[in-house]
C-alpha cells in the first residue's frame, strides 16, 4: 500500500461531568445533563442539552460514573447514540441498594463503533428515580463523569 491510499485516523477525546450545589435528580428515561467539560478534541459538547457529538467515526473507549444515593432501589443507565440505545446491552449498567439511604457508585464501560457526528447521550433507563450526589463533607464533587477516546 502506498502511503497516499493510506488515511490517517485523527485523535478524538473528550470529558464531561455534571457538578452542582444540591442533589440532582434524574427520572427514567431522563439523559444525565452533563453542565461542564475538561479537554475536547473531535468531540462537541452542548452545554444547552449536555450530549456529545463524535465528529470522526470510529472505535471508541467510553467510560461513566455515577454517585448515586437514595432508597433502596436499582439504577441502570446506558448510553444512546443518535437517540436509540446501543444495541446488545453493551452499554447498559447498573446496581441494587438494598438499604435505604446506601450511596454507590455506578461506573460503566464498553469500546464501541460510534459513525462520524454521532450524538451520544447517557440515560437512564431504569424504573426509579435516581439521586446523583455533588457535595460529600460539604466539598463539591463530581456526581457524575463520562469519558470518551478514540482507539482507531
Amino acid at each position: 500500500m502506498s502511503d497516499r491510499n493510506w488515511k490517517k485516523s485523527r485523535a478524538a477525546y473528550g470529558y464531561v461531568t455534571l457538578i452542582g450545589t444540591e442533589a440532582i435528580l434524574v427520572k427514567p428515561n431522563e439523559n444525565i445533563h452533563f453542565n461542564e467539560h475538561g479537554s475536547l478534541k473531535n468531540i462537541r459538547f452542548s452545554r444547552h442539552n449536555g450530549t456529545l457529538t463524535v465528529l470522526e467515526s470510529g472505535d471508541y473507549k467510553i467510560e461513566y460514573t455515577l454517585l448515586i444515593d437514595g432508597p433502596a432501589s436499582t439504577s441502570i443507565y446506558g448510553i444512546f447514540l443518535n437517540h436509540a440505545l446501543v444495541p446488545d446491552h453493551l452499554t447498559s449498567f447498573g446496581i441494587t441498594r438494598q438499604v435505604n439511604n446506601a450511596t454507590l457508585m455506578l461506573v460503566g464501560q464498553a469500546i464501541i463503533h460510534i459513525p462520524k457526528h454521532s450524538t451520544m447521550e447517557l440515560r437512564n433507563i431504569g424504573d426509579s428515580t435516581d439521586t446523583l450526589l455533588p457535595i460529600l463533607q460539604n466539598i463539591s464533587i463530581n456526581a457524575a463523569s463520562l469519558s470518551i477516546v478514540k482507539l482507531s
